[in-house]
């Protein structure tokens, strides 16, 4: 009990401080639910939690892959101010069952074949409760020091799976890999050290400030016309000009032609222009086009060009035998590559991979750091990441790339890739028998573009409302003007009775 106002203390005792309520300041009577992460409490609401989940995947394929609604139907079942008192968790289980799910576009659901896909599973799913339980922010190795080393381990695994090898390990000392948010996000990254690298190749001598404001309107960025819009955004950020230039169909599909991007590189150097990086598509978004890196190697070394190769959706199957000298022309040309592990690596969203042939040529960019950081040196083992991209913070992402590797092994994504090919394998054959329809370009992987055949009444776009009207998610496209409709595959829960479904429908 607190002792009376004016007692004396005992000689030599050290008196307890008041107990203090720091609630509403200090109103002992406020009713709120505790701060600290109670284990009773977690282990209750992780089970009801985990009961929601499996429900919903359970009915999963039962519900509209894509909700009927338009702006602003869900935003209206919620309180346009926030709620001053508490809420039961379960009441908020149940809102969003009622409230959300059905707002959702399901990107998991086994008729989602829109985009690209963005491919969950079990410890993808599990893995993100652990990294919020943990709460760990990434901002040194000191911080966290198993997000940094696990971060190196995985991105290892990761380029020697890929067949990136050699300088793009962490353990080569030279270069290395990083998780990034998104492919866009690594790209920007990319685009900006590209700029810095060129300034300093130009001026050897100039100060190191300098280089980050220095005019670089006259630095050129080169790209096809199937380049995904995320490559002239990022060149944008960075202050460099964008030359597009116009891909040719080459065995079936639409690719780059070193020819092509000579000339255009002799016609910018006339016009005063200078050469500063080349972006390569493996994998392009519209029609999954493979640009073949080892065909601008020699143009590349004439021009010393940053040559980044954007591997978002089809980077994955360089795991595969067949396509392993595709692989192997890009580990010897490009000075950077990124994938995606979200679209067709089981991994979720958000996980993109960024490699660089040089750690250097991220770290002279963005290294920046204060008093307040703790002191460390940098090893293989505890790389700085801040000073490799733009963010200060960072999620431990490595943890869930780390458990679905783990999981499935390399032979069971492997097996995963293999099973979307031959999904798309089935339709692109179905489509190649049928006299009404056509590929509007030949494609290896799990993307199939189709549209009706020439002199038919039938258009891309019926197609897509015909499949859409069947409770698939698909989506017409455009190539040279023409209507095209793309199907993706590689989703984890699409079976082949949902792409003989889509079958008859087309």
């Amino acid at each position: 009990a607190p002792r009376a106002a004016g007692a004396a203390v005992a000689p030599g005792t050290v008196e307890a401080p008041p107990s203090v309520d720091f609630v509403a300041g200090g109103a002992a009577d406020v009713a709120t639910p505790a701060f600290e992460v109670d284990p009773a409490v977690l282990k209750t609401l992780g089970h009801d939690t985990l009961a929601v989940l499996a429900r919903h995947f359970g009915q999963l394929g039962d519900l509209p892959v894509k909700p009927a609604c338009s702006p602003g139907d869900f935003a209206r079942r919620f309180p346009i101010a926030p709620p001053s008192e508490p809420t039961e968790f379960g009441e908020l289980l149940e809102r969003f069952e009622k409230d959300v799910l059905p707002g959702v576009t399901h990107w998991q659901h086994p008729r989602f074949m829109a985009y690209y896909p963005s491919s969950s599973s079990v410890p993808a799913v599990l893995s993100e409760t652990l990294i919020a339980a943990l709460g760990a922010v990434g901002l040194q190795w000191s911080s966290s020091p198993v997000a940094t080393e696990l971060e190196v381990l995985v991105m290892d695994w990761l380029a020697k799976m890929l067949r990136l090898e050699g300088d793009f390990l962490h353990s080569s000392g030279r270069g290395g890999g990083l998780i990034q948010n998104t492919a866009g996000e690594a790209i920007a990254n990319v685009m900006v050290s590209a700029r810095v690298r060129k300034h300093r190749q130009l001026q050897p001598d100039l100060p190191w400030a300098d280089a980050f404001h220095a005019d670089s309107s006259r630095f050129v960025v080169y790209m096809s016309d199937q380049t995904h819009f995320s490559g002239p955004k990022a060149c944008r950020v960075a202050g460099l000009r964008v030359r597009t230039i116009p891909a040719r169909r080459t065995a079936g599909n639409f690719r780059l032609c070193v020819q092509d991007l000579e000339r255009a590189i002799a016609e910018d150097k006339a016009a005063g222009l200078v050469p500063c990086a080349l972006q390569l598509n493996y994998g392009s978004t519209n029609t999954c086009g493979l640009d073949d890196a080892g065909e601008f190697e020699a143009v590349a070394e004439r021009e010393d060009l940053w040559v980044h190769v954007d591997a978002a959706y089809a980077g994955p199957a360089w795991a595969l035998d067949r396509f392993a000298a595709d692989a192997a022309g890009v580990a010897r040309v490009a000075t950077s590559v990124n994938v995606n592990g979200s679209k067709w690596f089981l991994c979720g969203f958000d996980t993109a991979f960024l490699w660089v042939r040089d750690r250097r040529l991220l770290t002279d960019v963005f290294s920046a750091t204060d008093a307040f950081m703790a002191p460390q040196g940098d090893s293989i083992f505890s790389p700085e990441f801040k000073d490799w991209s733009v963010p200060l913070g960072r999620r431990f992402r490595s943890l869930r790339v780390w458990m679905v590797l783990e999981y499935f092994g390399t032979s069971g994504i492997k097996a995963f890739l293999e099973r979307g090919i031959r999904q798309a394998s089935w339709l692109r054959d179905r489509v190649d028998e049928h006299p009404a329809l056509e590929q509007a370009v030949q494609t290896q992987l799990g993307l199939v573009v189709l549209q009706p055949a020439s002199g038919s009444d039938v258009t891309a776009q019926d197609l897509a409302q015909r499949c859409q009207g069947a409770g698939f998610l698909v989506y017409p496209s455009e190539i040279n003007g023409e209507a095209v409709l793309r199907v993706a595959f590689g989703g984890a829960s699409t079976r082949a009775d949902d792409v003989e479904a889509l079958w008859r429908e087309l």
